[in-house]
């Protein structure tokens, strides 16, 4: 059954929910239907229409047709109060121009006000939301644009031959003046009285600015005359302004842009900064806050989005649109439902996807995180697989052990003695191991940063320590690297067992002797048994003493411990003390599980 999108009236029968202060309310009989279940696909059709047609009322309601002529208006009010104020200087002024002063003011005020009103995104912004602009209002600005676009281009030209006759003035509203020219001399001289000559210069400012805009309308309606002009330009703001249908043909509307020289500048384009966060997140691997194989799996997530993506060379605010994330959902559930990928596959890179968005708010490159990505809720998630763990039948663990040398024999102990995965045995260091004890105490790697991690003390079996002494031994053969020389165990040419790092190329590589070689034994194995279980992989032998210990009910609470996990419960943080001697019992019980017939001393 899809996800409901309302909320559900058992009582009435009906859908309902609240969408931006607007009350929706729908009956299942209207739908179609009688209950929750037949309803919720024509519920959830009906709910984004509704969202639709709410978001073009508001977006025609918010829209100013009119800044231009405001911010005109504006600039003659501004200049008007500039020369006002000079005149003031004169004390015997002051008085008499104050209250003028103050209602220009208040209505330079009133005009501010309307500038600051909320408003569509500017008019150039070619990845406006299609679903939430309306039709018509981007015909009129897309109109009104061109029109603007064609004075702009023509007005050199044309102002030079259009003129405005006093005919046009007065037709247009000019306010009359006094006869002849009104000068300052003539004020101070007490020719004419200062009411006299403040209504001369009002007119005077008037008219100009009425000059102004009929010099404008003629220019645009000579310079509109030129053949297919105007309608090539209305094209052209139409894509400018997004009217088109979908995220898919956006990615063909940027390239046509791009040829008819409407280009997005580089340092805006999504592309641009998704190298930079690549560029950030090495950075943060080269200062050790992030390992080389998390910074591989960040810079897949980005790849894997990149190859998707049909706006990489649009605008970078893009990205936090509704209608992009929502595509990009749909095309990892597609994936997932054709069994491409795995939900937990899907997961990592969505999440990879919102770590993107999140660093492009913090860096002011996006002006919040969407709502939809805010809002709590299974919108965006993917149904977790549920799967019991893989674990080795105890009879092949001692087939494998058979098949192996002493190197891959004492790797093999190692996790099944302390739990050590192949990274783990390969950055084990020599302050860890104790022969004198016969432990090795460490802290998982994986989260050794978190201070609620445990450092474990594991007891050594037998076959282990002799194994691990022996390979100690050993290394006074190998080739010296002062960088490996802190490593416990290392190949025979003195590299590490097991290494990520990123490399002169920028990417993440890993090398893990440790699982090679154990998929070597394993080919070895089925070349003279042909009964391998398929599907047997080295982490699985990890995943097999944890089951062990788990179901035995004497150590179950060690698990977590031996495990290397941090406590999960209130009681195991603050005050339960674990005791290093029962996880002793609890690691030669182990060994005596695995090693039936040889108990462990």
């Amino acid at each position: 059954m899809a996800d409901a999108q309302m909320g559900w009236d058992s009582e009435q029968k009906r859908w309902r929910v609240t969408y931006k202060k607007v009350p929706l309310r729908i009956k299942a009989a209207d739908l179609g239907g009688t209950n929750r279940t037949d309803t919720v696909v024509a519920a959830n059709q009906w709910f984004r229409q509704q969202q639709a047609e709410i978001d073009r009322k508001l977006a025609v309601e918010t829209f100013r047709p009119y800044e231009l002529e405001y911010r005109a208006e504006l600039e003659g009010i501004q200049s008007g109060i500039k020369t006002l104020t000079v005149l003031m200087r004169n004390p015997a002024m002051k008085s008499v121009l104050d209250p003028v002063v103050e209602t220009l003011k208040r209505k330079e005020s009133g005009i501010r006000q309307a500038l600051l009103k909320p408003a569509l995104s500017p008019i150039d912004d070619s990845l406006r939301n299609p679903l939430h602009v309306s039709p018509e209002c981007i015909e009129g600005e897309a109109a009104r644009e061109a029109r603007l676009l064609i004075a702009d281009k023509f007005a050199d030209t044309l102002q030079s031959t259009v003129s405005v006759t006093d005919e046009d003035l007065n037709t247009a509203g000019a306010i009359p003046r006094l006869d002849g020219e009104i000068k300052l001399e003539d004020l101070l001289n007490g020719t004419y009285t200062f009411l006299q000559y403040s209504n001369a210069w009002m007119a005077y400012a008037h008219n100009r600015q009425v000059r102004k805009h009929i010099l404008e309308r003629k220019v645009q309606e000579e310079a509109e005359k030129v053949v297919g002009l105007k309608d090539e330009l209305l094209v052209r703001k139409k894509k400018e302004l997004g009217l088109i249908e979908n995220e898919y043909e956006r990615g063909t509307i940027n390239q046509m842009l791009k040829e008819q020289g409407i280009d997005v500048p580089e340092s805006r384009k999504l592309e641009h900064h998704i190298d930079r966060f690549i560029d950030y997140q090495r950075q943060r691997h080269s200062l050790r806050k992030i390992t080389a194989g998390r910074f591989g799996k960040i810079v897949n997530t980005i790849e894997v989005y990149r190859k998707w993506s049909p706006i990489m060379n649009g605008k970078v605010d893009r990205i936090g649109t509704k209608d992009h994330i929502d595509a990009y959902y749909g095309y990892l559930a597609k994936r997932v439902l054709d069994k491409e990928i795995k939900p937990k596959y899907a997961k990592d890179l969505f999440a990879g996807f919102k770590q993107l968005i999140n660093w492009l708010v913090d860096d002011e490159k996006l002006a919040a995180v969407p709502g939809c990505l805010q809002r709590k809720g299974d919108r965006y998630k993917f149904e977790k697989e549920h799967q019991t763990p893989q674990t080795i039948p105890l009879e092949w663990i001692h087939k494998i052990l058979d098949a192996t040398d002493s190197r891959m024999k004492l790797c093999i102990l190692l996790t099944l003695n302390c739990g050590f995965g192949a990274s783990e045995i390969g950055q084990l260091t020599r302050e860890a191991y104790h022969p004198a004890t016969g432990k090795i105490v460490h802290k998982r790697c994986k989260t050794k940063k978190h201070a609620k991690v445990p450092t474990v003390h594991y007891r050594l079996w037998n076959e282990t320590k002799a194994l691990l002494d022996k390979e100690i031994a050993n290394r006074k053969k190998y080739p010296i690297h002062a960088e490996f020389a802190n490593c416990l165990l290392v190949n025979q040419d003195g590299k590490p067992l097991w290494s990520e790092y990123v490399g002169d190329d920028g990417k993440s590589h890993k090398s893990d002797n440790i699982t090679c070689a154990f998929k070597r034994v394993l080919v070895k194995l089925r070349k003279t048994n042909l009964d391998v279980p398929d599907g047997i992989a080295y982490y699985q032998l990890r995943k097999t003493s944890s089951t062990l210990i788990y179901n035995e009910p004497r150590f179950r609470t060690y698990n977590g411990l031996w495990l290397g996990h941090a406590p999960q419960t209130m009681g195991d943080q603050s005050y339960n003390a674990l005791d290093d001697g029962i996880l002793d019992n609890c690691i030669a019980w182990l060994h005596d599980k695995i090693y039936s017939e040889q108990p462990f001393a």
